[in-house]
C-alpha cells in the first residue's frame, strides 16, 4: 500500500522516482537485516541486492522504451 501514496498525491513521473526510491530504501533495510542473521558483513549483502534491483530497473526502463517504439 506504500507505494500507491505517490501514486495518489504526486504526478506519475515524480511517484516514480518516489517508488524507486523508497523501493530500493526498504530493500536496503530488509538486506541489513539478513546480513545479520547470517552474520555477514551488511555492506556486501546490501551493495549485492541493490546493484540488482538496479540493473533490474534499468534493464525492464530500456526494454520497456524499446516495446514502445517497436510496436506503437
Amino acid at each position: 500500500m506504500t507505494f500507491v501514496v505517490p501514486v495518489v498525491i504526486r504526478p506519475l513521473d515524480q511517484a516514480i522516482v518516489i517508488s524507486v526510491i523508497w523501493g530500493l530504501l526498504l530493500l536496503a533495510v530488509l538486506s541489513f537485516f539478513v546480513a545479520r542473521a547470517q552474520a555477514i558483513p551488511p555492506w556486501k549483502v546490501i551493495g549485492e541486492h541493490l546493484l540488482i534491483a538496479l540493473c533490474v530497473v534499468a534493464i525492464t526502463h530500456y526494454l520497456g522504451d524499446w516495446v514502445r517504439d517497436r510496436f506503437a
